[in-house]
């Protein structure tokens, strides 16, 4: 009887480690790595913050879909793009104002030259301050922008995980700003020479040119969040081009509603917003 007893202990406690161990292959997912994993990543202990978003890049097998603040890191743009190449789908978006910078234009030209679309948003009081990236099994997010500063030098939180819940809430967030600010990727790339004068009428078929854009602005309206806006039209929804002036631009100016009613050229990068052309003025010089 003793040796009974103790054999169906030995085979319940078998039975067990099978189970614990079946257990632990089913959580596992197809990486190799247990399902619904969550780690949190202090810039300042390892700074390699932008290796854990290269990583997230590097496991994607469909789908890349992003959102960032501030986007200088060359490392991670270089892996958006061997994503691109591989076949992987990647779309992102970032804030108008900063993809307007010297330090961002080079990334997003890199990007445009790739075939990846990185829509920009505006808001009349506020920014796009989302700092995020979404693929088919992972996701990254946190106060982490991708910059050097960033990476090395500020105090900044990144959560990488690996729940399908969370993954695809973020996911549908990203995707759902992107599809409302469609139209607006910034694929601008500053060609050499002097710029070529046209029309305001005429401003769409030169996207992304260098251009002195003539016309006569109808009315300058500023924003609650004072950002300055020129039309050119009665109707500025219709209307083919537009002149924008940042809040902390618009300082620079002594009197900004001295353009209206009289003909004024305008000297800038030619961008599509909405499906209208545009050119940001961030200096006083860009209006004669």
């Amino acid at each position: 009887m003793q040796f009974i007893k103790t054999h169906k202990i030995f085979l319940a406690c078998v039975a067990g480690l099978v189970l614990f161990f079946a257990g632990y292959c089913i959580a596992q997912n197809s990486a190799g790595n247990i399902a619904d994993q969550t780690q949190v990543f202090y810039s300042l202990d390892k700074r390699d913050n932008d290796q854990q978003i290269i990583k997230v890049i590097n496991n994607a097998k469909s789908y890349i879909y992003f959102a960032v603040y501030t986007f200088t890191k060359t490392n991670i743009a270089d892996a958006l793009v061997a994503a691109k190449n591989r076949g992987l789908t990647v779309e992102g978006i970032t804030d108008t104002v900063e993809s307007t910078s010297a330090y961002e234009k080079p990334i997003l030209t890199e990007l445009a030259a790739a075939g990846i679309s990185v829509e920009t948003q505006k808001h009349t009081d506020g920014i796009m301050h989302i700092k995020a990236i979404v693929t088919d099994n992972a996701y990254a997010l946190g106060s982490y922008n991708w910059t050097d500063s960033a990476t090395v030098a500020n105090d900044e939180l990144l959560e990488v995980g690996t729940n399908d819940t969370l993954r695809q809430e973020y996911l549908d967030i990203i995707k759902r700003v992107i599809a409302v600010n469609a139209g607006t990727a910034t694929t601008t790339v500053v060609l050499s020479g002097p710029p070529v004068k046209i029309n305001y009428t005429d401003a769409a078929n030169y996207i992304g040119r260098n251009a002195t854009v003539s016309g006569i602005p109808l009315k300058i309206y500023t924003s609650a969040s004072g950002t300055v806006f020129f039309d050119y039209c009665t109707n500025y929804k219709t209307c083919p081009f537009s002149v924008v002036v940042f809040a902390d631009d618009a300082k620079k100016f002594k009197n900004i509603s001295e353009y209206t009613d009289e003909t004024i050229s305008v000297t800038g990068i030619l961008k599509s917003y909405n499906g209208h052309a545009e050119i940001d003025v961030t200096d006083p010089g860009q209006i004669q």
